[in-house]
């Protein structure tokens, strides 16, 4: 009652849930289970609201324990957080001004976890107290997934702010978005139909992350052009770092005038950039004027982390290139939204879609962040598209993969195959039933497969035996695009869903991107990708 006095005084909602007694032999398990499973209260600055509502559903989703949010003014946060009144967990509030402060600034373990877009008033969050839930929260608050939902949020936010523009744009490279650099320069290179030399200008390069990447896997000459000359010094460090100076170079520039003659460049991309430019067909103009006949230009990105405001829909971006009057130019769609510009000459192979198992091996990666550790690879034959996700993976991460084949004839000639091409250090080859897998409780940090394996038979079972050995924070997405299934054996994602619904396991949940996807999580992620940054 004390603490339902306190809660009602200071003017928090409060919900009471009321039980019949507890049989005195039960009375002191049953207490100390409900303490141990208490909700985190967490108490909030009332202009965050949308966000961390969306952030706590997902942190739950996940795997972590309840958040109970409690919602005031930002005067009324400010006045309560240091004395710690209302018995709760955790504290979010955002300061009134740039530069501004809160009372949360002092308090020990507080952090930054985002930014007002586009004014940049930081938003401070701190862990209070004992529960162990408040520091994962706050963690996951001002994580990864964290920043996608801030970003995604209509109030307006964005996940850093810095002295400059630069440092805000390094922080991002290094601290979120590090470990897709390999996957996007490998993406780029499969769109180029086989182009590896050459001029090669990236717009919008930022520190220079993607040029490293892209040097790594071509012999392209490469120009990173900026409309911030702040960054030439962050580009030129890391280039000296990477030993590419005599490869790469830096200029400052307009994406809307580009400093370059016509005709001049056989590859030009673009990361993260394209919405961000005020007239985008301009740009488009400028690329399809300064690309050889011969070229090809890719540009654009996923924009987990762009701010809401600053997105456009597929439909709008398709209109900005029907009217830039680009011969050539199209949007494509899959794994993001890019423009791509195929030159006249260019290479007949640089008009097919470079899909396939190479990109989902990059969803996988792009998405979990997992790139080490042990992964679990369902495999419903040993053909040609299981063998490219496997080596698309070898190529991409430090993972050492356990392929699982429905048969032993299938193990074995696969087994075959990987001695005989030198893997058998990095894939193992098993065979076994997804309903019992044989396999310990908590073995695998990814578990993977591209196939029907989830839509027939008992799925519930199948969804367990999965969730059972992945090991906490670990990830699994099973499923594919199924085009050429007939409409008699498919299955709908609602069907899927209500068999996930079955579980039990809130953690589990279909997804229509691309296909038709079970992801299932297994607790908390950890704070960050484990970067592999000697992908072969």
């Amino acid at each position: 009652m004390k603490r339902l006095r306190r809660l009602c005084d200071i003017g928090l909602s409060v919900s009471i849930l009321c039980v019949s007694p507890l049989p005195a032999q039960d009375a002191g398990f049953k207490k100390q289970e409900v303490a141990a499973r208490r909700d985190c209260q967490v108490l909030a600055d009332a202009r965050l609201e949308e966000p961390l509502k969306a952030i706590a559903a997902e942190f739950q989703r996940q795997g972590g324990p309840p958040i109970e949010l409690k919602f005031l003014p930002a005067g009324r946060v400010n006045a309560l957080a240091p004395r710690q009144e209302g018995d709760f967990d955790a504290v979010f509030c955002m300061a009134m001004k740039v530069g501004g402060k809160t009372s949360l600034d002092s308090l020990p373990g507080a952090r930054k976890v985002a930014w007002k877009h586009p004014s940049g008033e930081p938003v401070w969050g701190a862990a209070i107290g004992k529960n162990p839930a408040a520091g994962s929260f706050v963690e996951f608050v001002g994580g990864p997934k964290g920043h996608q939902l801030w970003s995604e949020a209509k109030a307006g936010f964005t996940i850093t702010w810095g002295k400059t523009h630069a440092d805000a744009i390094e922080w991002v490279a290094e601290n979120r978005v590090k470990h897709t650099y390999p996957l996007t320069a490998a993406r780029m290179l499969g769109e180029m139909g086989g182009i590896r030399k050459g001029l090669c200008i990236d717009i919008g390069c930022g520190p220079g992350s993607l040029e490293v990447e892209l040097a790594k896997r071509s012999e392209f000459t490469i120009v990173g052009l900026d409309i911030d000359p702040d960054m030439k010094p962050l580009f030129e460090k890391r280039m000296r770092e990477a030993r590419l100076q005599d490869r790469v170079s830096f200029v400052a520039g307009d994406a809307q005038q580009l400093p370059f003659p016509d005709d001049h460049a056989d590859v030009i991309v673009s990361r993260g950039t394209l919405t961000f430019i005020p007239d985008i067909g301009r740009c488009l103009r400028e690329v399809d004027r300064v690309l050889k006949p011969t070229g090809v230009a890719f540009l654009g990105g996923r924009y987990l982390y762009t701010p809401n405001a600053d997105r456009i829909s597929n439909e709008k971006l398709k209109e900005i290139v029907r009217t830039s009057g680009v011969p050539g130019a199209r949007v494509v769609e899959h794994r993001g939204q890019w423009v791509k510009i195929v030159g006249p000459r260019a290479p007949k192979a640089a008009n097919r879609f470079q899909g396939g198992p190479a990109m989902l091996a990059s969803r996988l990666v792009a998405t979990y962040g997992v790139t080490e550790g042990r992964c679990l690879l369902i495999c419903p034959n040993d053909n040609e598209s299981t063998q490219a996700i496997q080596e698309g993976l070898l190529g991409m991460t430090g993972l050492t993969i356990t392929a699982l084949y429905g048969s032993e004839k299938a193990r074995d000639a696969a087994r075959e195959r990987v001695v005989a091409a030198g893997l058998d250090g990095s894939i193992a080859c098993e065979s076994g039933a997804l309903e019992a897998l044989p396999f310990e409780e908590g073995s695998f940090d990814l578990v993977a497969g591209a196939g029907p394996m989830l839509l027939w038979g008992d799925r519930e079972r199948k969804m367990h035996e999965v969730h059972r050995v992945l090991r906490q924070g670990g990830a699994a997405c099973i499923g594919g695009r199924f085009l050429g299934m007939p409409k008699h054996r498919r299955v709908s994602s609602e069907d899927l869903r209500a068999s996930a619904a079955k579980t039990g396991l809130s953690s589990i949940q279909v997804l229509d991107d691309m296909g038709q996807w079970v992801e299932i999580r297994k607790g908390l992620p950890s704070a960050g990708p484990r970067v592999r940054t000697d992908a072969r």
